[in-house]
């Protein structure tokens, strides 16, 4: 009798597992969206350190205009190119090679701003650095949750590209020389190779030397590529459905993605590009940055495990007033 009465007291009963379940994904993915916010609102700390020059500014600035220059240089060598073998049609602008392409020149051009701003804000404002090191005499507040709302457009679209201009490049690289290249129909050129191959190693190098974005750290890093490709793959169907055609004359941008005549074959590609080449791709540029963390200029300061504990609000009873939770990352 005493365990039915105390079965039916208030909050004695249990919660289905279902919930449970879904409480906890919420929980999880809240947690990743604070450590995003988190990380991109101390932006200055990790805009100003180029690890090739060390933490003085003005090297900090010219490698990074440098880097920018010669990547917006490649991006539109290749556009120039395109142009000319098209006699002037901008067919540029269906390929997936070449949205990726100008997200690569996104992500240099912001980081390059980025820079500079921080910077500037260094040299006017006595703010503390957070304990970065290489970061002497750089701004940045310690105060995350006071500052979240304090982020440039800048930084928040440097932000969305640091991590999917590095993975886009990677799957472009590898979808091309492994599926679609054809040596019976298609000869390496200058163009080509630039943008197969040279961005991305331009990336690369930019990755593991010349920048300390964190890549890979937070699923929104994912997220951000997913909804790249994710909107690709709505322009590509709607031209492809529509009856465009490509500058070869063909009702499709690419053969293996031909909606109309191969629905079948093209929902398989998509579903290999989404589960296999997409994650492989990520893990590359996340694991890039890891070993670039740990062994070619390793620092305690920028390990996640080492963060100090920050909010998460989230949904739910049983969390504090709000629901809001407090987790440490």
């Amino acid at each position: 009798m005493k365990a039915s009465s105390d079965s039916q007291q208030p909050g004695a009963a249990q919660i289905p597992t279902r919930t449970r379940h879904t409480r906890g994904k919420l929980l999880r993915f809240a947690e990743h969206r604070s450590r995003w916010l988190d990380e991109r609102a101390r932006w200055r700390a990790f805009v100003t350190q180029c690890p090739l020059v060390g933490p003085h500014p003005r090297r900090v600035l010219r490698a990074r205009a440098f880097l920018c220059t010669a990547t917006l240089s490649l991006v539109l060598f290749v556009l120039v190119e395109n142009l000319v073998e098209s006699e002037g049609t901008p067919f540029y602008f269906i390929w997936l090679t070449n949205w990726t392409g100008v997200l690569t020149g996104v992500y240099a051009a912001t980081h390059l701003i980025a820079t500079a701003r921080a910077l500037e804000d260094a040299g006017t404002a006595g703010l503390r650095t957070n304990g970065l090191p290489g970061t002497e005499g750089i701004d940045v507040d310690e105060n995350t949750d006071a500052r979240r709302d304090d982020v440039p457009r800048v930084a928040r679209a440097l932000w969305f590209c640091k991590a999917s201009a590095p993975t886009c490049q990677f799957l472009i690289t590898l979808m091309y020389w492994a599926i679609l290249y054809d040596p019976a129909y298609a000869k390496p050129s200058a163009s080509n190779v630039t943008a197969h191959g040279g961005l991305c190693l331009a990336l690369l190098v930019d990755l593991l030397a010349a920048a300390r974005l964190p890549v890979g750290e937070s699923l929104f890093d994912f997220l951000g590529a997913f909804a790249f490709l994710l909107a690709y793959l709505a322009f590509n169907v709607a031209f492809t459905l529509g009856g465009a055609k490509n500058n070869a004359g063909d009702e499709y941008v690419y053969e293996i993605l031909a909606w109309r005549t191969h629905a079948v074959r093209a929902v398989i590609v998509v579903a290999f590009v989404g589960l296999i080449v997409l994650p492989l791709s990520f893990f590359v540029a996340a694991f890039s940055a890891r070993i670039r963390d740990a062994y070619f200029f390793p620092t305690q300061s920028l390990r996640a495990e080492d963060r100090a504990a920050v909010r998460v609000d989230a949904p739910g009873e049983g969390h504090g007033e709000g629901g809001e939770a407090r987790l440490r990352v």
